[in-house]
């Protein structure tokens, strides 16, 4: 009898227990794009994060890390504006 008889198959790789579903990405893609609104509305880079990441926040742990991301950045691009606004008149 051969060795090989005796040993099984290796399992399939499965998929991490952590990764997102496709709404829970897509979720999070319009938290990042919904800082275009923008263009369009004053202070809207900030609000479209803020919005949808309150809404999906509980629900969907993956919208809530990549919202709160989103937000973050946009506050700090923000910040960044403002400071180079103020230097430029200084300047």
């Amino acid at each position: 009898m051969s060795d090989n008889a005796s040993v099984t198959p290796p399992m399939p790789p499965a998929t991490p227990a952590g990764s997102p579903s496709a709404e829970e990405r897509q979720w999070g893609l319009f938290a990042h794009l919904s800082a275009l609104v923008g263009f369009i509305i004053p202070f809207g880079s900030i609000l479209g994060p803020l919005i949808i990441w309150q809404i999906k926040k509980n629900e969907m742990p993956f919208v809530d890390d990549q919202g709160k991301e989103a937000l973050n950045f946009q506050i700090t691009v923000f910040i960044a504006v403002i400071v180079s606004l103020i230097l430029t008149f200084i300047l």
